[in-house]
């Protein structure tokens, strides 16, 4: 995929968006910082009053979206992505010390540049997995980061290949989920068990899709969103992993597709552009809150020490990525 860049300058230039669309094989990717990830026009909400709101902090050091976010003991980690009009691809790693606010560039690289793929901290160490290539071609990558020592280990292949997915630590396993391949929508669901460093199958994830958010509960994992029939949705499906069943949950208040979950003080908090709700797992209900100040997708979004922190992304007006950090302590 290489159209719909956002670095033309003219109309006729510039891909309409149906045309970029149609390139999507099925899912809201695309090559470079794009608007394909929203299909409305943007909707100027207001404040919601007696709700923590965010504040900005020190930015990454370079503008990226579609990235890893791990959280590696008192430290958040970004991994790869892409950048700029065509999405180059990153190699670059960098780390967030909360302590100081600041981000720094390790000296540790990804292997491969990779975007739109996803990873999972356990310990000291980040699994890695799927994402496209330089060229765009969705891969079957796996390998894990020692981040102690800073060295790159090669994993069993990922059985299905795919981009746009997510990797999800629950119960000791880690969850690859939904996502896309050159064929469409990846239905299957990939577990790797950490001890054995073997991949085993799940259960096939009704309505696949991907760009999705996946969040792991004490009920199982909550997969929110996505792109699905053309257009972000308001899809919410609880995997259960022991029963190997699916569920359907209370739908999102607004569609999402390629932004940020987290779970924080029992609560599953939802970012997408100016969209932001939490779910409390008890009641079963969604409530709004405020959204980062930046509208944006593609962001990085993970709890660390009581705050939420919504990093880096694709911002729309104007159409770049962005360095942006920003941090709310509810």
């Amino acid at each position: 995929m290489t159209g719909c860049w956002r670095g033309a300058k003219t109309a006729a230039r510039r891909p309409a968006l149906a045309t970029c669309l149609a390139v999507l094989v099925g899912l809201s990717l695309l090559t470079g910082c794009t608007s394909g990830a929203r299909s409305t026009a943007p909707t100027v909400r207001p404040w919601v009053e007696h709700v923590p709101g965010w504040e900005p902090v020190d930015g990454l050091q370079t503008p990226r979206d579609d990235f890893v976010t791990a959280v590696v003991g008192d430290e958040i980690w970004v991994l790869g992505g892409m950048t700029g009009d065509r999405g180059n691809r990153l190699t670059s790693i960098e780390v967030l010390d909360p302590d100081s606010g600041t981000w720094t560039t390790s000296s540790i690289e990804l292997p491969l540049g990779l975007a739109s793929f996803e990873g999972a901290a356990i310990g000291d160490r980040i699994f890695v997995v799927g994402g496209l290539d330089e060229t765009s071609r969705p891969t079957d990558f796996a390998a894990v980061l020692d981040t102690s020592t800073g060295t790159w280990e090669e994993l069993p292949r990922l059985p299905h290949a795919r981009y746009a997915h997510t990797v999800t630590l629950h119960d000791g396993r880690i969850y690859v989920i939904g996502g896309g391949s050159a064929k469409g929508p990846v239905p299957a669901v990939d577990v790797l068990d950490v001890a054995s460093m073997s991949w085993s199958p799940g259960t096939p994830m009704p309505h696949a899709r991907g760009s999705h958010d996946t969040v792991s509960t004490t009920a199982g994992l909550y997969v929110l969103g996505g792109w699905w029939r053309g257009a972000p949705s308001r899809l919410v499906q609880l995997y259960d992993p022991e029963a190997g069943s699916w569920s359907d949950g209370p739908t999102l208040p607004e569609p999402t597709a390629r932004g940020g979950a987290a779970m924080l003080d029992e609560r599953l908090w939802v970012t997408f552009h100016d969209f932001a709700a939490t779910f409390d797992l008890s009641t079963r209900e969604w409530t709004p809150t405020n959204h980062p100040p930046l509208s944006r997708h593609g962001h990085g979004f993970a709890a660390l020490d009581g705050a939420l922190y919504a990093i880096g992304g694709c911002q729309e007006s104007p159409l770049r990525d962005v360095r942006t950090v920003d941090v709310l302590v509810p």
